[in-house]
C-alpha cells in the first residue's frame, strides 16, 4: 500500500499545478479573443469602392457601350490598328458583328446635323470596308450615324 500513496500524492500535486496553470492560459486566451473583432459586417466595407470619375464619365459618354475603336476624321493610317482590334474581337467571339457609327455633335439644326454626318459618311464606309477586307462577312458589318458627343468621330462597336 505504501506504493499507491506516492502516486496519489503526485497526482494531486499535478492536478493542483494544472489548475493554477489553467487560469493564466484561459485569461490569456480571453484577452486574445477580446482584442480581435468577431467576423461580421464591421469586418468588411459597408459598400464596395466605386469606379473612379473618369471611368464613369467614359461609360456615360458612350451610354454604357465602350467602342472597340474610335477613329478621328482625317486619320489615314487606321487600317493596321483596326485590323488588330478586329482580330482580337474575333478571337474572343468568332461570330461577332461590328457596327460602324459616324458620330457628330448635335447643333439643334437638323440641316447642319445632316451635313456634318454626311461629311463623315465616306470615312465610316472606308472603315466598314476595311473590316470586311479583314475577313468579316459583309452581313455582320453595319453602318449608322447619330448626333452625340462633343467632337466628330467614327466609332466601331462589337455586337
Amino acid at each position: 500500500m505504501p506504493q499507491h500513496r506516492p502516486r496519489l500524492v503526485a497526482a494531486q500535486a499535478g492536478g493542483g499545478y494544472m489548475r493554477s496553470m489553467r487560469r493564466p492560459l484561459s485569461l490569456g486566451f480571453a484577452l486574445v479573443l477580446a482584442a480581435c473583432a468577431p467576423p461580421g459586417r464591421q469586418s468588411f466595407a459597408p459598400s464596395p469602392a466605386g469606379a473612379d470619375t473618369q471611368t464613369i464619365a467614359a461609360a456615360d459618354a458612350f451610354k454604357n457601350r465602350v467602342p472597340l475603336v474610335s477613329i478621328l476624321p482625317g486619320t489615314q493610317d487606321f487600317a493596321g490598328p483596326l485590323s488588330a482590334a478586329v482580330a482580337q474581337a474575333l478571337a474572343i467571339k468568332p461570330g461577332a458583328a461590328f457596327q460602324v457609327l459616324a458620330e457628330a455633335p448635335g447643333t439643334g439644326h437638323p440641316d447642319q446635323d445632316a451635313q456634318a454626318l454626311a461629311a463623315l459618311a465616306p470615312e465610316a464606309k472606308a472603315v466598314a470596308d476595311a473590316i470586311i477586307a479583314d475577313g468579316v462577312p459583309a452581313a455582320r458589318v453595319s453602318l449608322g450615324a447619330k448626333t452625340a458627343g462633343l467632337n466628330p468621330v467614327i466609332l466601331v462597336y462589337v455586337k
